[in-house]
């Protein structure tokens, strides 16, 4: 069944910055745009989740990120509903390449507002865990097949 990306997931917002975390210390994960900083006392999601770059160099790159973790201000949540498995929904968002939304010549954001609306199929439950577990299963032989490039 066709649905928006605005019906399957909510979007949030992290006020954190990288200068204010950057020496803290703790059990929780905390990522940016380029991805893992540290870990800190206290995370914002305790389910796993979308992270999309909203703000300056990346924009629109997508990242998994797992449960009991957070995002400094320039990422934005997508959080999965209940009808959607999130690495599912990181597939579809990958696939969407928000970075055509951005606005801005300086630093360029992309905003939910205006991709909210993209439209994609989405599945049943089980064809949702099947899809995934393909997609899984190509990447870890993309990977494996990197790595043996690199030796």
């Amino acid at each position: 069944m066709k649905v928006l990306l605005g019906d399957v997931c909510e979007r949030g917002s992290s006020n954190l910055k990288q200068s204010d975390v950057i020496s803290c210390i703790g059990d929780y994960p905390i990522y940016g745009a380029a991805g893992y900083i540290g870990n800190v006392d206290f995370y914002q999601q305790d389910k796993e989740y979308i992270a999309v770059v909203k703000d300056g160099a990346g924009i629109g790159r997508v990242m998994l990120l797992p449960e009991n973790s957070s995002v400094i201000g320039t990422m934005q949540y997508l959080l999965p509903k209940e009808n959607v498995l999130p690495k599912y929904l990181y597939y579809v968002v990958r696939h969407m390449h928000l970075e055509k939304y951005y606005t801005g010549a300086t630093i360029p954001h992309i905003y939910f507002k205006d991709y909210k609306n993209e439209e994609f199929n989405l599945s049943s439950m089980e064809e949702q865990k099947r899809i995934v577990a393909i997609l899984q299963l190509i990447e870890n032989i993309i990977d494996a097949r990197k790595q043996q490039l690199i030796k």
